[in-house]
Parts: C-alpha cells; sequence; structure tokens
C-alpha cells in the first residue's frame, strides 16, 4: 500500500511538470503542420519564466516587432486604470465630461436621441457625444457611441458591440486627463516598466520601418500574399495600432497579472465579467481590455487580434501562471473566417486540454 501512495505522488509531480513540455510538442507540431500559411513569433510562459520560443516567416526573429492588433486594447485599459488609480478618472462619469467638460444648459433631448427612435435630428449636438456614455461602457464595449453628430447605435450600457472607436476615445480621454499625446504616454510606460520592444508609432510601416527595423512587414493574404497597405494613425494606436515584440508583450502581461500594474481593486475591475458577448469561442465574456472564459472551472483570461498584414492572440491561465503571445505578420483572408482562427483556436485546445488535464490528475484521492 505504501508502495501504491509514493507512485501516486510521483505521477501528480510528473503530470505538472510534464504538461508544459507536452503543450511545447503540440503547439510545435500544431504550427508545423497548419495547413494555412504562418509567419510570426509564439512565446510560452510558466511564471513570467519562457518555456518555449518560435519564430517562423522569412526575416523573423525573437526581437522582430508587430503591430499587436486589438491586444493594443489592454494596454489602453491598463492605462486607463492606472489614471483612476491615480484619482485623475471616474470610470461612472461620462465621456463627454472628459472630452469636452460640462454641458451648459439642459440635455434632455440629447439624452433621448437613440439610433432608431423618432427623435428629432435636430436634438442632435453635433459637438457631443450621447450624454449617457460612460468610460465604463466605452471599456466593455457597451457604449453604442457613434461618430459626433450621429444618433448613438443603442441606449448605452443595453448591449455588447465590438467597438474600436469606443477605445479611441479612451486615447483621447487619457490625453486630455494627462495632458500628453497618447504616443507618448506609451513610451514612457514602455520606459517605467522595462518593456523593451512596445512603442507606439505614426505612419506606414515602411515609414515606421525606417525607425524601427526590427518591425516585421505586415503580410495580406487575398488572390496573392503581399504587402499590408497600413497606415498608423491617432485613432488606431489605442484600439489596435502599437508595436511589440512577443517577449516585450509577454513581459507586460506578466506584470498585469502579477498585480505590478495597477491596485488590487483596478486589476479586479478588469477582471470582472461585465458582459456576454458572441465570439468564436463559447462562453465568453468581457471585462477592460479582456476576454474572460470559466469553461471546466479553467479560468481563462485572452484576447485576440486581427489588422491589415498581422494578427495576434493573448492567452493567460492564473491557476497555473501560464501564458501564451502570439503575433503574426500575415494576416488570412476574412472570407472564411474560420480558416482564419483555426490555428489560434487548435493552439487554445492544446493548452486548455494538457491544463484539464493536470488538474484532473492532481485531484487527491
Amino acid at each position: 500500500m505504501q508502495g501504491d501512495k509514493s507512485i501516486a505522488v510521483e505521477s501528480q509531480t510528473a503530470s505538472s511538470v510534464s504538461k508544459v513540455a507536452e503543450i511545447k510538442i503540440l503547439i510545435q507540431a500544431a504550427i508545423k503542420d497548419s495547413p494555412q500559411p504562418f509567419s510570426g513569433s509564439v512565446i510560452l510562459l510558466e511564471q513570467g519564466k519562457p518555456q518555449f520560443e518560435l519564430q517562423k516567416g522569412e526575416g523573423i526573429s525573437q526581437d522582430s516587432r508587430f503591430v499587436m492588433a486589438s491586444l493594443s486594447k489592454q494596454i489602453t485599459a491598463t492605462l486607463i486604470l492606472q489614471a483612476l488609480d491615480a484619482g485623475k478618472l471616474d470610470l461612472n462619469q461620462t465621456l463627454n465630461h472628459y472630452l469636452f467638460g460640462d454641458a451648459k444648459g439642459d440635455n434632455e433631448a440629447l439624452k433621448g436621441t437613440v439610433a432608431g427612435t423618432n427623435s428629432s435630428a435636430n436634438a442632435l449636438n453635433p459637438s457631443r457625444y450621447d450624454e449617457r456614455i460612460t468610460l465604463h461602457q466605452l471599456l466593455t464595449h457597451t457604449s453604442g457611441v457613434d461618430k459626433l453628430g450621429k444618433a448613438n447605435r443603442f441606449e448605452p450600457g443595453s448591449q455588447f458591440e465590438y467597438s474600436n472607436f469606443g477605445y479611441s476615445l479612451l486615447g483621447q480621454v487619457l490625453e486630455k486627463v494627462n495632458h500628453q499625446s497618447f504616443a507618448e504616454q506609451v513610451a514612457q510606460f514602455a520606459t517605467r516598466y522595462q518593456f523593451n520592444g512596445l512603442s507606439a508609432e505614426l505612419g506606414s510601416i515602411e515609414a515606421i520601418r525606417a525607425k524601427v527595423p526590427s518591425l516585421a512587414i505586415g503580410l495580406q493574404e487575398s488572390e496573392v500574399i503581399a504587402p499590408a497597405d497600413l497606415v498608423l494613425d491617432e485613432a488606431l494606436l489605442p484600439a489596435g495600432g502599437l508595436i511589440a515584440s512577443a517577449p516585450a508583450y509577454a513581459a507586460f502581461q506578466y506584470l498585469l497579472h502579477s498585480g505590478k500594474l495597477m491596485s488590487a481593486e483596478s486589476y479586479q475591475r478588469m477582471t470582472t465579467a461585465y458582459t456576454e458577448i458572441q465570439f468564436l469561442w463559447p462562453n465568453m465574456r468581457y471585462g477592460y481590455g479582456v476576454r474572460i472564459n470559466k469553461d471546466d472551472g479553467l479560468v481563462e483570461y485572452s484576447h485576440t487580434g486581427y489588422l491589415s498584414g498581422y494578427m495576434s492572440m493573448t492567452l493567460h491561465y492564473p491557476e497555473f501562471n501560464l501564458d501564451l503571445v502570439m503575433l503574426e505578420n500575415l494576416s488570412l483572408n476574412l472570407n472564411d473566417r474560420t480558416r482564419v482562427f483555426e490555428l489560434h483556436n487548435q493552439i487554445r485546445q492544446i493548452i486548455r486540454s494538457q491544463l484539464l488535464l493536470a488538474k484532473v490528475s492532481n485531484v487527491k484521492p
């Protein structure tokens, strides 16, 4: 009997150790055998330490930087929460308050102006957004915000609709309260925490490469694979235009989930599931710049990104302190979305299945 117990203990320990080794082998095989072309950089970390790195594609190295697409939203949400911690913001305050100051006079007419209602177009104030929109709604993609002078897309807070524009507006809020450009704030953030390889750049990819030679040229797949015609402007930066190497983004993600970038209260806010979302993966919810899934008792924080020339995915499993960052400089043709995200789905399933196996084998009898 004593011998059986020691074997059980050994197998439990082995299962914990071998899960990462198994994940490495399976991810490597998935990328090698993928029927889709792949160009990019992948890094897997446990306790913040790299366990596996893979680079594939012409000219791609560990130092290669990529436009990280919607992973940029996690940086923007982090900067908003840091401003909250510094007492500069109230997430329940309105967007208009921060961008324009409080309106003079009676805004009741504006408050009733929603897309699809019979409110007179004259009630729209062309120089303000819907008076009800809060920073919390922008962070959670529930604001329904539309361009200035247009009726809101729906009643703020009533539903989820993914909005790059909403995150662009959060970038404008940060510029107002911190009195400096969003790009400068990202540069200071990267310097402060030594995220070497993270930056905000403006211009065409070719122009940026003249300053940042390690930036991988984004390729877009259509009838042929050709360089993407992408220009990074101020509006795109907070929503999808930031640049990082895989190790730099991984370092950010590790500090974020270690509680080093904001107060415990703000991290709790970021990782709270506020709204259900429709996504390729089932049972997904959204916090602040993070997707949340708790299927099978496995907590997962994630995000994906797609931009002309670039795709990205990040996964974090707090119970195992395991992170994956995947940055690509080839965006697949969107005419088949299942195919576009097939490798992302496969890698996510590899990690989830191994971690769930580890959970089962570590259950005490």
